[in-house]
């Protein structure tokens, strides 16, 4: 269940990728910092590759994935670049606008197999590289989005984490519980757990082997791998640290 509605995702994602065309006007060559290896232009590539990733099932309702090798090619040019990440960026705006958003589509879980999956997907995953390109440029910066935004976009990477990145780690094992408080929203508390190779997570106050607290905006990114929960400054933590860096192990782009 999100927190937030399909027309408040959009405006969301409307808001992110007006923020990241800011960002594109100057170098590309410039390295993200947050996201090791890839500089400006890369960032911009992967973007315009996922819109056209959701932009294949969105409008047409298909419930295969598109084929990566029929897709236009992530131009070597800055300028194209641009040109290929502003008009991928109008076209997903405007097909989640004039879709419905319980329309079936394919989506890359294999749950929730509907279009307002995308616009969560869009609205969370941008608002993270909109902070990484804004990295890129300074050193200090702060993710954009409200409280309620940010826990919508924590119960979403519970369900990306075990979809994507656990999926292919059947070791995984949290080794206890693990207690995130988001200081700015009333109802910012969950208690992580873990079953073979899954997160497990309830909603609500408890007492967990381990605690962190910090504002929900954070909280993401830290589970995102932008800051560490294990020691960054920004977070409080008590209890076992092993707990807690067993969580950071998971991270994800």
């Amino acid at each position: 269940m999100s927190r937030l509605t399909h027309e408040q995702h959009i405006e969301e994602l409307r808001r992110s990728l007006t923020g990241l065309a800011e960002n594109a006007t100057g170098d590309l060559g410039l390295d993200v910092p947050t996201c090791p290896g890839w500089q400006l232009r890369t960032l911009l590539g992967h973007l315009g590759r996922v819109h056209r990733m959701a932009l294949a099932v969105v409008a047409t309702g298909a419930m295969t994935p598109a084929n990566p090798k029929e897709m236009e090619p992530i131009p070597d040019n800055d300028n194209d670049l641009r040109t290929y990440f502003a008009s991928s960026s109008a076209s997903i705006l405007h097909d989640l606008e004039v879709t419905d958003p319980a329309a079936p589509c394919w989506t890359f879980l294999g749950t929730a197999d509907v279009v307002s999956f995308w616009s969560r997907r869009m609205a969370n995953e941008h608002a993270v590289h909109l902070f990484d390109a804004q990295r890129a440029i300074a050193s200090h910066v702060a993710l954009n989005i409200s409280p309620r935004s940010a826990c919508d976009a924590i119960d979403e990477y519970v369900l990306i984490a075990n979809g994507r990145v656990l999926a292919k780690r059947p070791e995984f094992d949290l080794g206890g519980t693990v207690h995130l408080h988001a200081t700015d929203d009333d109802e910012g508390e969950w208690m992580f757990s873990s079953t073979p190779g899954r997160l497990v997570v309830d909603a609500g106050h408890g007492k967990g082997d381990a605690a962190i607290r910090g504002t929900a905006a954070s909280l993401l990114l830290g589970l995102w791998g932008r800051y560490s929960l294990a020691d960054d400054s920004r977070f409080e933590r008590f209890g076992d640290p092993a707990r807690i860096n067993a969580l950071t192990s998971i991270g994800g782009n």
